[in-house]
């Protein structure tokens, strides 16, 4: 995929957190493993940690550090359906 804001590739990877430890970003198709968390490595910085468990796939650019994923926000109309 390419950024839209640089036009450079981007990597696609997983956002993955479980509640105990900070948020992650992963390149390919896995999510963060332990010792990958305990160390540090794959943080990110602006996420915030909550007490549930996710993952998300994402695309993050090196060049002007943005990250781009596809996501849809449930209303309470759409839980009515």
């Amino acid at each position: 995929m390419k950024c839209p804001y640089c036009e450079n590739e981007m990597q696609k990877g997983v956002l993955s957190g479980d509640g105990r430890s900070a948020v992650t970003w992963k390149a390919g198709e896995d999510k963060t493993g332990f010792f990958d968390r305990f160390l540090g490595i794959g943080r990110v910085t602006a996420a915030k940690q909550t007490l549930t468990s996710f993952a998300i796939e994402a695309n993050y650019c090196h060049a002007c550090k943005k990250m781009i994923f596809d996501t849809d926000i449930q209303s309470g109309t759409d839980l009515q359906k």
